[in-house]
Order: C-alpha cells, then sequence, then structure tokens
C-alpha cells in the first residue's frame, strides 16, 4: 500500500509538471489541432471514393434454396427408414417367447413382500457401506429387519455412547489420538451391524426362493423383415446431407465475406459529421495529445514539482518559495517605489523568510553565496537578500560573479562596468568599482557589478581581490554574492566569499538529476549548503547588457513638480 502511495504521489507531481508546461503542451496542441482539421477535412473526400470502389467489387450473393431442398429430402429419406427399421425391430423383438408365471394367487403377497423387504434391506446396507457414518449404521439398526434383534440393540447403544464422547472434541479433535480410537471403535460397530444385515438379507433370500417362477427355455428370434435395402437407403441419404451441409456451409462463408465487405464499405462511408463535431473532436485529440507529449517528456526527465520533492532530492530543506508576485495598487503612489526596479520586492514575506533564516541562526551568516542553474533567478534573489538587509538597517555589498549575464546590474538598472572582472584584470580599484543604488526612500545599497569578460584573472589578482574584499568586509553587516553553479567553490582560482551556499531551483523546469548533482558537487567543493530556494513564477525580466549601456547613455528624465492630490508619503 505505502509503495501504491509513493508511485501515485510520484505520478501526480509529473502530471503537474507536464501542465506546467503552457508553451508545450500549446505548441503540440496547436500542431496537433491543425493536423486533426486538415485530416478530418481531406479524409471524407478520400473515403466517399474509396466506398465506391469496395462497393462496386462486392459480388453477388449466392442461391442457396437447391441446396437446402436437397437438404431436407434427405433429413425425410433418413427419418423414414429409421421409422420403417425401428418397426422392423419391434416385431423381430415380439416374436420372443416369454416365461408364465405359475404360482398360486396366495402366494404372490409373500412373494412381493419378501422382495419389497430384500430391496429395503439392501438399500440400508449399500448406504452403510457407502458412507460408513454413525447415521448410516442407526438407520441400519433401527430398520424394522433388525430392530428386534438383541445384539443389534446392545451395538446401537454403544454407538450413541462413542457418539456422545466424540462430540466432546469437537472439530478439532481429528488429529487426538481418543478421538481417533472413538472414530476406529464407531467404525467397527458399524461394520458389525452391516455384517448382521447382510445375514438377515441372506435369510430373505432363501425364504424367498422357493416362490420364484421357474425359467423359461431360451427362444430364437426370427427375422421377419429384410432391413438391407432400408440400410442402402439410409446410408444414400445420409452422403447427401453431409454434401448438403457442406455446400451450405461453403454458401455462409461466403455470405459472411461479403457482409464484411458490405461493411467496409458503409464504415468507409460514414466518416463525415458536422463541423462543429470535428472542430471538438479536433481539440480534444489535441489537447490529448499536448499533454500526452509533456507528460512523456517529463517521465524520460523528472523536473521538480513540489517542496517535499526537491527536499528529498536534495536531502536539505527549502528555505521559501517564490510564488508569483501581487500587486498593491496603494503601494504603487509613492515616488520611490514608482522608481524601484520591478524585480525587487520587500513587501511580502518570501524573501524576509529566508533573511531571518541567515541572520537567526547561532552563527548568523555575514557572506552568503547565491547560486543556481539560471543566473537571472539567483541575481533576483540575492538583490531581494540584500534589499531585505538593507531595508533592516544593515549595510550591504552585492556582488556579482557571472559577466555572461550581468544580473545584479539588470535588477538593480545599474550600469554594468567597471565591475569585479575590472578589478581582477587590475585596471581599476576595488572601492573604485563599487557603486551606489537607492533601494526604497533612502536605504542604500552598495553593487560591485560584474563587468565585462576580461580573460582568465592570474592567482596573484584573485589572491589580492580576495584581500580587499575581507579588508572591506568589515564595512559591510552582510555579503551577498552571485555565481554560477561551476564557479561556487573554495579554491585559489575563485574569490568566493565564505563557504555558505544557498542553492535556487525552478519548480517544474529544474530536472531532479541536475538538482542532486548540483547539491553534491557543492559538498565536494567543501561549500556549505544552507538550503533552496523554489522559484515558482515566470522568469524575472531583467535588463541586458545592451539596454543597461543604452540606459547610462541618455540623459537624465527631468522629475516636474507634483500634481496637486498625489502628494508622496
Amino acid at each position: 500500500m505505502k509503495r501504491w502511495t509513493v508511485g501515485a504521489m510520484w505520478m501526480s507531481a509529473r502530471a503537474k509538471n507536464a501542465l506546467r508546461r503552457r508553451a508545450r503542451v500549446a505548441i503540440v496542441s496547436g500542431l496537433a489541432f491543425i493536423a486533426a482539421l486538415v485530416t478530418f477535412v481531406l479524409i471524407p473526400r478520400r473515403a466517399s471514393r474509396v466506398a465506391t470502389a469496395v462497393a462496386a467489387r462486392i459480388p453477388d450473393r449466392p442461391d442457396s434454396q437447391p441446396t437446402l431442398n436437397a437438404r431436407i429430402g434427405a433429413l425425410a429419406t433418413i427419418a423414414s427408414s429409421d421409422s420403417l427399421l425401428a418397426i422392423a425391430r419391434r416385431q423381430a423383438a415380439q416374436a420372443l417367447a416369454q416365461s408364465i408365471d405359475t404360482l398360486p394367487f396366495y402366494l404372490i403377497p409373500r412373494r412381493d413382500s419378501l422382495t419389497a423387504r430384500i430391496a429395503s434391506l439392501g438399500r440400508l446396507i449399500e448406504r452403510a457401506q457407502s458412507s460408513p457414518l454413525p447415521s448410516s449404521y442407526r438407520a441400519l439398526g433401527t430398520s424394522s429387519e433388525l430392530r428386534g434383534i438383541p445384539i443389534v440393540q446392545s451395538l446401537l447403544d454403544s454407538l450413541a455412547l462413542i457418539e456422545r464422547e466424540r462430540e466432546t472434541f469437537g472439530a478439532l479433535g481429528g488429529a487426538d489420538p481418543l478421538a481417533i480410537a472413538l472414530s476406529a471403535r464407531a467404525n467397527s460397530i458399524g461394520r458389525s451391524l452391516v455384517a448382521i444385515g447382510v445375514s438377515r438379507r441372506n435369510e430373505l433370500r432363501a425364504a424367498l426362493q422357493p416362490l420364484l417362477p421357474p425359467r423359461a427355455p431360451p427362444v430364437v428370434a426370427t427375422t421377419v423383415a429384410d432391413t438391407l435395402a432400408l440400410h442402402g437407403q439410409r446410408n444414400e441419404a445420409i452422403g447427401i446431407l453431409n454434401a448438403a451441409n457442406k455446400s451450405l456451409a461453403e454458401i455462409r462463408e461466403r455470405n459472411r465475406e461479403i457482409d464484411a465487405m458490405s461493411a467496409q464499405a458503409r464504415q468507409i462511408a460514414n466518416v463525415d459529421a458536422p463541423p462543429w463535431a470535428m472542430l471538438a473532436s479536433a481539440l480534444v485529440i489535441a489537447l490529448a495529445l499536448g499533454f500526452a507529449v509533456s507528460l512523456l517528456i517529463e517521465l524520460r526527465n523528472p523536473h521538480i514539482a513540489d517542496v517535499r520533492e526537491a527536499e528529498q532530492t536534495a536531502g536539505t530543506r527549502v528555505l521559501t518559495v517564490v510564488d508569483p508576485r501581487e500587486q498593491i495598487v496603494e503601494r504603487a503612489r509613492r515616488q520611490s517605489d514608482v522608481e524601484t526596479p520591478p524585480v525587487i520586492d520587500v513587501i511580502s514575506d518570501t524573501y524576509r523568510i529566508l533573511y531571518l533564516h541567515l541572520s537567526s541562526l547561532d552563527a548568523p551568516v555575514n557572506a552568503v553565496t547565491i547560486t543556481g542553474d539560471d543566473m537571472d533567478i539567483a541575481s533576483a534573489v540575492a538583490v531581494n537578500v540584500a534589499s531585505i538587509a538593507a531595508y533592516e538597517a544593515r549595510s550591504t555589498l552585492v556582488i556579482d560573479g557571472d559577466p555572461v549575464t550581468c544580473g545584479v546590474a539588470g535588477a538593480l538598472r545599474v550600469p554594468p562596468d567597471p565591475g569585479l572582472t575590472a578589478v581582477l584584470a587590475e585596471k581599476v580599484a576595488l572601492s573604485d568599482a563599487v557603486v551606489f543604488t537607492t533601494i526604497g526612500r533612502d536605504q542604500t545599497l552598495a553593487v560591485l557589478p560584474s563587468g565585462k569578460r576580461a580573460g582568465q584573472p592570474t592567482p596573484a589578482s584573485v589572491k589580492k581581490v580576495k584581500e580587499d574584499l575581507e579588508r572591506i568586509s568589515a564595512r559591510y553587516d552582510m555579503i551577498v554574492f552571485t555565481a554560477p553553479l561551476a564557479q561556487t567553490r573554495q579554491d585559489p582560482t575563485t574569490v568566493i566569499p565564505s563557504s555558505d551556499v544557498i542553492l535556487c531551483a525552478r519548480m517544474a523546469r529544474t530536472p531532479l538529476r541536475e538538482l542532486s548533482s548540483a547539491v553534491e558537487t557543492l559538498r565536494g567543493a567543501g561549500m556549505r549548503v544552507h538550503g533552496l530556494v523554489l522559484w515558482n513564477a515566470e522568469p524575472p525580466m531583467l535588463r541586458t547588457r545592451e539596454e543597461l549601456l543604452a540606459a547610462a547613455k541618455r540623459p537624465p528624465r527631468e522629475v516636474g513638480p507634483e500634481p496637486v492630490g498625489q502628494a508622496t508619503r
């Protein structure tokens, strides 16, 4: 039962993920819908032509009436021959001599009485022998023929006493030695009663023997009719009947083939339907096929379906789940809320729970690395954790370690250059690459963008950047670092500030196999995985490097006086 429940839960999770892939289901369903409509339009036209061709090839049905007449005649001949043969047999049987009963009439009742008594006693003896049970023995002993014998009454009393003792053992007494001994004693008494009954039957037979009539001598029967011609006529009729049956079987088989061809022609021609039925059928087929294809792909490569499955696969707990963000109209009236990047969410408790987990441990985490298979999601989570820390009046530094996506700069809408790559290339100092942005009304957040890729850094430059980070970490209460999975490790080639990691995964998008591999890789690299963040919403809309560079070249927009009645808080 437990295995069945686990299997049902697993299949339910796969079906849930298959339905979440709306784009895949929509594409496959759309293609299937178009194909079904085209098929429903083309098939009736072709089916009409094929049905006409099939109907033209259907032959005429064979005439079975002559064969039926021959069969009926053969049956009549056989019946007539059998009747004549039966009459001849009766005439031959009547020619046999029969014996005459010469017994006086006053002895016939005695003979009949003895015959009935012998028959009744024989039935009781046969019953006792075929069913050796106490009830059979008791019936034989209490019969009218044995009731007056003194030893029979003694045996019946002994049999009754044995039955009462045998009943004390109940249904489970078959294996008890005493019960077996009682059963054997009962059978012995029964055999004695049978022997007495057989002796009494022999006595009755001896008394009946003088009353039986004498046997008549055998009389030889004579033939009264010649049946040779009747047998010949009957055999000829049987041959005709067999031929007619074979011919009728062939006609029936031919008719079945003709019926099958006719049904095929009707089935081929009966493919037309009203337009609304075609549309409904195409829609049902398309939806079923889209879901089936999505489910098959999900079964071949399962993805995260819920919190329980993610925790079982990763071997660590889920810290928070990022659900679709709720739009609060009242929060959009302040100018600071309007200018805040749309990725930042400091209203809901989603990221606050994650921040409280990091800050409420026995040893609070002052530097954490956030990574995942989707760096846009990891950057959005990192920016929101840093924003919550800034709202808690903690000086926070966000470092972007992925120069490919520039996710932190795209989320906060700050210039991506110069950044960490320029510091590693020793083109700019670390303090000069840090930029500051305002979150909300007066919360300030320090940001170190990723910059653009500038080649492989040297071990000396990596060591120098690590020393600079350790030096400036005294200015900040929390450092949030984002880096791809391949770079999240503690070795001389990376500038990861600490071994504390939070892994981000996307619901219904991150495969279970990749999640388990990522956790094992991080732990094998010496990182401490605090938990998972599950993203259960649409991907964050971050600005690209080109959009950030174009926005940096445009002059700042001048903000005019606020309209009357729309003062900000």
